[in-house]
């Protein structure tokens, strides 16, 4: 069979030569696409330089610079789930240069500085040859550097000039030389590197010879698709030697022999097809898809995986695999023994799944002991023969008030039921006379353990009723609760856990009245006992009192009672509100504590607001007003303030500040300009800023206004409101209905043509579509895959870039403009559900499928009709819009309930339903 033929432009050698590399390296069967010839005049920007030539054995011809098409931006590059492959994918743009190391192996017409310092001092710039020499001056010879790195040439160089200048330079000894010479690279020529193959972006790449490696020149080329291979990337060099590249041991340690991966000119990368990828999943700590290559089966892909977890069960693993012409077959594998043999391995093949689940551990050998009776309650490990004694043992035993007339054990039976079993302590454990319970000499009562028993010790203590407890909170010293002592009192706790010894402490307590909250026996509910904190604090008898078990006790202090007092500032200020009010604070005080006057504040003036009288809003009255000066310090600021002045600073009375607007966005003069006191109108303004720019799309300006800047804070000043305005007409009609006058503080904002139009909402994929002129609004549905079932054709909105939006109706159609916003909603939650909630006194409460028309009866008898406490005088009908619709006594009541309704059904008391 004679060969295959692979299609190749004939008109470009370079192209020939690279399509045979990729034939002799990917086999004769791989079908190869035509590389179209280069431009005849390239752009300057995509053009490699005239000195990035190659040696002539492999010259690239001065126009096989790199296509035009190449700087049409490309599309992503989708994401591939298998290791390493993401690795290649840069966010951040081709990598053209870097550092120098010491390992760069130098190139024909790299530049090489030579300086010689010390007794004798001397620069020499000498370039490589195409051939690989470096001629030194004065019959010093030349250095061969084809395959020589930078450290390399360091002693060569030294070795050649000590031939010349033998009395200043000893090759041999160092430390005898009085000159001494270091090396280094000055211009490096950048290389032209093909890559082909499996890669995102195939074909040539410019790049820096300090940075010329495979790893780098991939990343270049968009990284490599999910069907090429990272484990054996191949590197063709200029003398015909084929390298072979495995990336995974870079990718998983960092580790790689970087001359090993240097390229040089004339050198090609290809990325063959990857020929075995398998993935793993489950119980591995890198569970994902990875590349195997030659005899690599089980072993390997566990190790590239990281090993499986400590949760993992091996002794049956799947492996799923296609069989060609068969389909898919399940193998079940044991793991631990393949894998227990030094040499153990399973053979694996492309498109193998292995999943190696979780260990499921049926009963754990653990038991475990608490209870207020045991010294440390915990889970301990459980051992064959273990018994009770042993447990209470590891638990350090029983405490002296453990109670031995019963204990209970919770056993896990072999079906995982749970069983109870009840058993005496008493006989293998008694109360020595010191009061510690010690193991007796019988062994009769003690018994053998499962793992997982739950053993329970109570305490006597708390059983006999003693673990009561009271409760001290508010403005006290030691809040929480403590042990309710036998004969406690009122008194005894708040002189113990109170603090009120301290008099500094004691001051802040409001003392005329505490509370106690004590639960009413038989009940849940509780009663509210006051008491006089003072009298009980002097001792007097008839405030103290005897504690109850869960009695809690509050006590206040003077701020819990009273309200802060406080002044207020708002106008010319920086953050106006509300402050502490002080003894001795001044109008100065409070307009520092406000952070100062704004800028705006040329001539303020402060006028305070006092409250006189009883205090009604009648007697809110303006009692003084403050001139200030432009510092903000004259004496008149020391006028003192009194609880709930409220404080204005406003410019003074006949004083005009200058009124600007502010003009952005695409106009010709940009800024802000002084309003004139007659007015001005949004055509002046903008005429004042020099006309619309060329880029300037009218539609879509917006004016944003906020209050005067005078009498607002600067927190408030950001909440602007937007005004929809129609620049065209008012620029059309200068001082007609659209020509708004213009206020102190507005900006307006001309923004470029957008050129899209978005679709948000209840549509298949939400998208910003391209404008085109014309465009209906069902054109923009249509490009964005159509609307959801679940879309509300009633509620759909068209957004104007103005800001203007209006609700548009099921039958129309409107054309859009450019800058649109279209928001289709989804139906209401009670329209999608379709459903009536019943709730109250009836037999079945319960949220129905919605039937139309249906009445109040068909719902209620649905849930199975009222019960016998149903008070039918009252029933409410919550609609979904919260209209609400009741009975009435003696009116019958059976309406129609809309979808998404709330029947309630009130109950009667229940002495009236008795």
């Amino acid at each position: 069979m004679p060969p295959r033929r692979t299609p190749v432009e004939a008109t470009n050698p370079m192209n020939t030569l690279v399509a045979a590399l990729v034939i002799a390296l990917l086999g004769p069967d791989v079908e190869s696409k035509p590389i179209a010839p280069p431009p005849p005049e390239p752009q300057a920007a995509a053009t490699v330089p005239a000195a990035a030539t190659v040696p002539a054995a492999a010259t690239v011809p001065a126009a096989a610079t790199v296509p035009a098409a190449a700087t049409v931006p490309a599309p992503p590059i989708p994401e591939v789930d298998a290791f390493g492959y993401d690795a290649f994918q840069s966010s951040s743009g081709a990598i053209t240069g870097g550092p120098i190391d010491d390992q760069y192996l130098l190139s024909p017409r790299d530049e090489v500085v030579i300086s010689i310092w010390g007794a004798m001092s001397e620069t020499l710039n000498l370039v490589v040859s195409d051939q690989g020499f470096l001629e030194l001056p004065e019959d010093a010879g030349r250095i061969q550097t084809n395959g020589v790195t930078l450290r390399e040439l360091q002693p060569l160089v030294v070795r050649a000039l000590s031939q010349i200048y033998a009395g200043y330079i000893n090759s041999l000894d160092e430390s005898k030389s009085t000159a001494f010479v270091d090396v280094r690279l000055g211009k490096i020529q950048p290389l032209l590197v093909y890559v082909v193959g499996e890669v995102n972006k195939p074909g040539a790449h410019a790049v820096s010879a300090a940075v010329a490696n495979v790893i780098n020149v991939l990343t270049n080329a968009g990284g490599v698709r999910a069907t090429g291979t990272l484990r054996e990337v191949k590197i063709r060099r200029n003398d015909g030697k084929v390298d072979t590249v495995d990336l995974y041991r870079f990718l998983q340690t960092g580790e790689i022999d970087f001359k090993e991966i240097r390229l040089q000119p004339g050198d090609y990368v290809i990325v063959p097809l990857k020929n075995k990828s398998v993935r793993v999943s489950g119980e591995v700590r890198r569970p994902t898809s990875y590349e195997l290559v030659g005899s690599e089966g089980m072993r390997e892909l566990l190790a590239l995986a990281g090993g499986t977890t400590p949760d993992a069960y091996l002794k049956q693993a799947q492996l799923r695999r296609i069989i060609p012409s068969v389909g898919e077959t399940f193998l079940d594998l044991d793991l631990e023994a393949i894998l227990g043999k030094p040499e153990g391995n399973f053979p694996l093949a492309d498109k193998d799944l292995l999943t190696i689940g979780k260990s499921v551990q049926v009963r754990k050998p653990i038991v475990s002991i608490r209870g207020e009776g045991i010294t440390r309650p915990g889970t301990y490990e459980w051992t064959p023969g273990m018994q009770l004694s042993g447990l209470i043992a590891k638990g350090e035993g029983l405490r002296e008030h453990a109670y031995l007339e019963r204990a209970d054990l919770i056993r896990t039976e072999d079906d995982f039921t749970k069983s109870l079993t009840i058993f005496p302590l008493a006989g293998l454990y008694e109360k020595d006379p010191s009061g510690d319970i010690v193991r007796t000499a019988t062994s009769e009562l003690d018994f053998p353990l499962r793992e997982m028993d739950e053993v329970l010790v109570q305490s006597g203590w708390g059983m006999g009723g003693n673990d009561k407890s009271v409760t001290l909170s508010g403005h006290v010293k030691e809040t929480g609760s403590t042990v309710l002592a036998t004969g406690m009192t009122l008194y005894d706790l708040i002189f113990t856990r109170g603090g009120f010894q301290d008099s500094a402490f004691a001051n802040g307590t409001y003392m005329d009245l505490a509370h106690i909250t004590r639960r009413v026996p038989g009940t849940i509910r509780t009663r509210l006992i006051a008491f006089d904190l003072g009298a009980l604090l002097r001792k007097d008898a008839s405030t103290n009192m005897p504690l109850e078990d869960g009695d809690e006790v509050r006590v206040y202090s003077f701020e819990d009672l009273t309200t802060a007092a406080t002044v207020r500032v708002e106008g010319l200020v920086r953050k106006g509100g509300t402050f502490p009010f002080s003894q001795g604070i001044t109008l100065e005080d409070l307009v520092v504590m406000a952070g100062g006057l704004v800028p705006q504040a040329v001539r303020p003036e402060a006028v305070i607001a006092r409250r006189t009288g009883g205090g009604t809003e009648s007697d809110l009255t303006a009692t003084i007003v403050v001139a200030i000066g432009p510092s903000g310090t004259t004496s008149p600021m020391r006028t003192p303030l009194f609880v709930d002045d409220r404080v204005t600073v406003r410019h003074q009375v006949g004083w005009d500040p200058l009124s600007v607007a502010t003009l952005g966005g695409q106009v010709i003069y940009p800024g802000s300009y002084p309003l004139s006191r007659t007015g001005t109108r949004i055509s002046e303004l903008v005429t004042l800023g020099g006309g619309l720019a060329v880029n300037a799309y009218p539609l879509g300006a917006v004016l944003r206004r906020g209050a005067d800047l005078g009498l607002i804070n600067e927190s408030e000043q950001s909440e602007a409101t937007i005004l929809t305005i129609d620049l065209p007409a008012a620029l059309a009609s200068p001082a007609g209905p659209e020509d708004l006058l213009l206020l102190d503080g507005d900006r307006l904002f001309i923004p470029e043509n957008p050129g899209s139009v978005g679709v948000t909402g209840a549509v298949k994929r939400p998208l910003v579509l391209q404008f085109r002129e014309g465009m209906l609004l069902s054109d923009a549905i249509a490009l964005c895959g159509g609307l959801l079932i679940k879309a509300d054709l009633t509620r759909v909105t068209v957004q104007a870039p103005s800001g203007a939006t209006r609700l548009v109706g099921e039958d129309e159609n409107p054309v859009l403009v450019a800058g649109s916003v279209v928001e289709v909603p989804l139906q209401r939650e009670s329209e999608r559900m379709r459903t009536v909630e019943i709730k109250g006194s009836v037999a079945k409460p319960a949220i129905v499928q919605f039937t139309d028309d249906a009445t109040l009866g068909y719902y209620i008898a649905l849930c199975g009709g009222f019960t016998a406490q149903a008070d039918l005088d009252k029933i409410v009908v919550i609609h979904p819009d919260g209209l609400l619709v009741a009975s009435e006594k003696g009116v019958a009541f059976n309406p129609i309930v809309p979808p998404g309704s709330i029947v309630v059904v009130t109950a009667r008391p229940t002495s009236e339903a008795k």
